[in-house]
């Protein structure tokens, strides 16, 4: 038996090994359990086009996602890179903060600035089906936990521009 001289306990070994087992048995759940949040970005996407200022143009495109987890989180920023097609439409940087439920959707405001004259010259037909596809991180906090955790998706959809 090895005697903790602070406390002045005696604690035999196998109590030693039980109680670190309970710790990680605690502690794995809170790190291996979290799903990642799923996209859910509907067929007919809607895409703002708005001005920084007069010679800024920018694209506002809200993400919407599910939290397939049995708790919730406190989102806490991601960033991105964008595309239309093949076309690289930017890098995306979400500095926004929101506490998700659990079980629930939740949209996440994306802005990037394209350029736009390589943008209309590039072929990509927006009056038509585009593929629109995304990887990078998204940030989160759990059970006081923070975690960075990577995202992407691919999908066909139709673009609903509006000014």
């Amino acid at each position: 038996m090895k005697v903790y001289k602070r406390l002045n306990i005696q604690l035999p070994a196998k109590w030693k090994m039980m109680v670190l087992a309970l710790a990680a048995a605690m502690a794995l759940p809170s790190c291996t359990f979290f799903k990642t949040p799923e996209a859910r970005l509907p067929r007919k996407l809607p895409v703002k086009l708005f001005g920084l200022a007069p010679e800024r143009l920018a694209l506002r495109v809200d993400g919407v996602y599910y939290n397939p987890n049995d708790y919730g989180f406190t989102f806490t920023g991601g960033e991105l890179d964008l595309k239309v097609d093949s076309f690289y439409l930017g890098h995306v940087k979400i500095d926004t903060v929101m506490t998700i439920p659990a079980h629930a959707m939740f949209t996440v405001p994306v802005v990037v600035e394209p350029d736009f004259e390589k943008f209309s010259n590039s072929g990509v037909n927006v009056n038509d089906s585009v593929i629109i596809s995304f990887s990078g991180t998204m940030n989160g906090k759990a059970k006081g936990i923070s975690k960075k955790i990577n995202i992407s998706y691919k999908g066909k959809h139709m673009l609903d521009i509006s000014i």
